[in-house]
């Protein structure tokens, strides 16, 4: 067999995979890019392409026909439009050839990849050997085994456009983009068109209001929707389904067909000997971590197979920002707080990005957002253009305007989209878009309209949003206002006194000693420390000079550790009303989260600030046990240094010159050089782990 090495080897050649492909070509990296099948993947030739193509050749006969009545010219025009179809999709593939690439400098390999070991696949007789690979292969459609139903009466997304005539009556099962989209298409081609579908609602995944906007699209072009039914069997051309409420058959529906059209969802694509690379999959997806590492961590999984949003443009992002996390060794990070826009290309178009109004609710509670709605008849273009059927509905925060989603059924509404995924990435208000000048007229104006309604209902409703906001904020003031009153009195105190912090740690640990509960005060006293922002060397360094190295240490890591529970408490509580996962730390965030143990371990490892770290943890909601343990462990060498020197003290010395670097006697300088060192070594062995 023979054997080549690449730097980066890509299987699958559709839009994550020539993205990934592209991408580490440019910076360098010899590339090997494998294709199964056909270059351009699912999306170019059985997926996004076709699909549009045909709408858009069914939306031209329709008009034709609704204008100029049934002409032979428009006939011809119906009948090739899967000749159109096909011809946009090799217009667009003549761009997407292996020698289009090969002149990038990526070899392309058609055939397919076996994984034969953690770094090397073979495709034929030759194996190739790897430092990174992508998996892009893709998904294919997800098919159901219906009685009597014969093979050849069945279409998938990979069949369909191969027909050269649109079928006289055509059976979809299920609702979801590809059944809405082709749906329609047909029916405009003439087709007898009936939707069958488990689901208890139309267009299920869309905003309550834009549903009646399609429902009655569909129902103008007389597609039948058929809901909650589960199909039984076929007998000859009549599918049988079962209409059911809950587990009940209430009764039972027969559907004729020359075609039947299986559009419920995709499968991934899983390329073989995936076992012998050491990566987990199973039958939904390939497992990946926030990074789209797969459980071999030189191997990555993006697009289809992997994610779970399955859109050529997720593919794609995803693609570009594990080339950028590679090619800078882990310090770019992928991010998954991206606004993703959705799109099903209906007449009207549907688009959506961001929160549903339930979702939105349920996340801020209702009293916290607004919802805006304005019809497409108020739009000027829209009206020109004679379409006025159509909705913008914004979600959005009130006082700052800050958009959380946007559904949209109208003309453009997939264009128009992008201000609002635009806005929601990047934080711009809605009192920003209120404020650019957009050309009239244009169907983007429709965006300046909710603007226009959420500045006049905010304005009207201010003083009512004031009063909540306080309102909810009531204990958080309270306590604020405890805090710093309790800080305040502390400074007070050595101000009047003429103390400084030593001293005064000093008349604490003397107060402390006169009991026999001295431990128990000392730990009580450290514990509440983060919030008057006492400095615990001090206390760290007087715990050894009073309690001896081996008592002091043991106190001080208990005490410590509920510090850090303290701090991390008053975090959670004062930023409990954060959403910091939807902001620029997003990514950030979520890694902290997933990574709780060795995060905060490598942070005490080294020696960052103590308080600054525990609030943090409290107030991004990390995980509290793994916070926790994470504390205690990081902060044995650090507390052992401190105590150490303060064992080897005497109080009159530590009382006279307080806490400076002339208490440090060299061998203690020594130990905490070499705990340092040792700490330093362990996060970056912890970094490596986790990278």
């Amino acid at each position: 067999m023979n054997k080549k090495q690449y730097d980066v080897v890509v299987i699958g050649a559709g839009s994550g995979g020539l993205t990934s492909a592209v991408g580490f070509s440019k910076v360098g990296k010899k590339v090997l890019l494998v294709e199964r099948e056909h270059m351009g993947g699912e999306c170019t030739n059985t997926g996004c392409i076709p699909s549009k193509a045909l709408l858009h050749a069914a939306k031209e006969f329709y008009t034709a026909n609704r204008l100029s009545g049934e002409t032979e010219q428009n006939e011809t025009y119906r009948h090739n439009a899967f000749t159109y179809v096909r011809d946009t999709v090799q217009h667009i593939l003549d761009d997407e050839t292996p020698e289009t690439f090969e002149k990038l400098g990526i070899d392309v390999v058609m055939g397919e990849a076996v994984f034969q070991s953690k770094n090397s696949v073979t495709v034929g007789e030759t194996e190739y050997t790897f430092k990174t690979a992508v998996i892009a292969t893709g998904s294919g459609p997800r098919l159901i085994t219906v009685p009597g139903l014969k093979e050849t009466d069945i279409l998938t997304n990979q069949n369909v456009f191969k027909l050269d005539t649109p079928p006289r009556k055509l059976l979809i099962i299920g609702a979801g983009p590809i059944g809405m989209e082709l749906g329609q298409a047909f029916a405009m081609l003439g087709s007898d068109v009936t939707i069958a579908a488990i689901d208890s609602k139309f267009a299920r995944l869309e905003d309550e209001a834009i549903r009646p906007i399609l429902q009655s699209a569909f129902e103008k072009l007389k597609i039948k929707v058929q809901l909650n039914a589960f199909i039984n069997r076929v007998e000859t051309d009549t599918a049988i389904f079962d209409i059911k409420d809950g587990e009940a058959i209430v009764e039972e529906v027969h559907v004729s067909f020359d075609k039947v059209l299986i559009a419920i969802g995709r499968t991934p694509n899983l390329p073989a000997g995936m076992t012998e690379a050491g990566i987990t999959f199973d039958a939904r997806s390939i497992q990946v971590d926030s990074q789209y590492r797969t459980t071999n961590k030189n191997i990555y999984a993006v697009g289809d197979v992997a994610q779970r949003l399955k859109f050529t443009h997720t593919a794609d992002d995803t693609a570009r920002q594990v080339v950028a996390r590679v090619i800078s060794k882990g310090l770019i990070r992928v991010s998954q707080q991206k606004a993703v826009p959705k799109v099903t290309y209906t007449s009207p178009e549907i688009a959506q990005v961001g929160l549903s109004w339930p979702e939105a609710i349920e996340k801020y509670s209702a009293e916290r957002i607004m919802r805006i709605e304005v019809p497409f008849a108020h739009n000027d273009r829209a009206k020109t253009d004679d379409k006025t059927n159509g909705l913008l509905v914004v979600i959005a925060k009130r006082i700052n305007g800050s958009i959380l989603g946007a559904h949209i059924a109208g003309p453009a509404a997939g264009e128009i989209l992008t201000i609002f995924t635009l806005a929601i990435d990047q934080k711009i208000s809605l009192w920003k878009l209120q404020k650019l000048i957009y050309a009239y007229p244009t169907y983007s104006l429709i965006v300046k309209k909710a603007a226009d309604q959420f500045v006049g209902r905010q304005f009207g409703d201010l003083k009512t949003d004031v009063r909540n906001m306080f309102k909810r904020n009531v204990p958080k003031i309270i306590a604020a206002g405890v805090w710093l009153t309790a800080i305040a009195g502390l400074w007070y105190y050595q101000n009047s006194q003429n103390l400084t912090a030593t001293q005064t740690s000093i008349q604490m640990f003397e107060f402390i000693t006169l009991s026999i509960w001295g431990p128990l005060l000392y730990i009580l006293i450290y514990a509440i420390r983060p919030v008057t922002f006492f400095p615990a060397t001090a206390l760290t360094i007087l715990a050894g000079i009073f309690f001896g190295f081996v008592w002091g240490t043991a106190y001080t890591l208990v005490a410590a550790t509920l510090a850090a529970a303290v701090a991390y408490a008053v975090g959670r509580f004062f930023g409990s009303d954060l959403r910091l996962e939807n902001t620029r730390l997003g990514n950030w965030v979520t890694a902290l989260r997933e990574n709780t143990f060795s995060a905060v371990l490598t942070t005490r490892l080294l020696f960052l600030p103590f308080d600054l770290l525990s609030y943090a943890a409290g107030i991004l909601r990390t995980p509290f046990l793994p916070f926790v343990g994470a504390t205690f462990l990081g902060i044995i060498l650090g507390t052992a240094t401190f105590v150490s020197i303060g064992a080897s003290l005497d109080l009159e010395t530590f009382r006279t010159d307080g806490f400076s670097f002339d208490l440090f006697q060299v061998e203690y300088l020594a130990l905490a050089a070499a705990i340092f060192t040792i700490s330093i070594g362990l996060s970056k062995i912890l970094k490596r782990k986790k990278m």
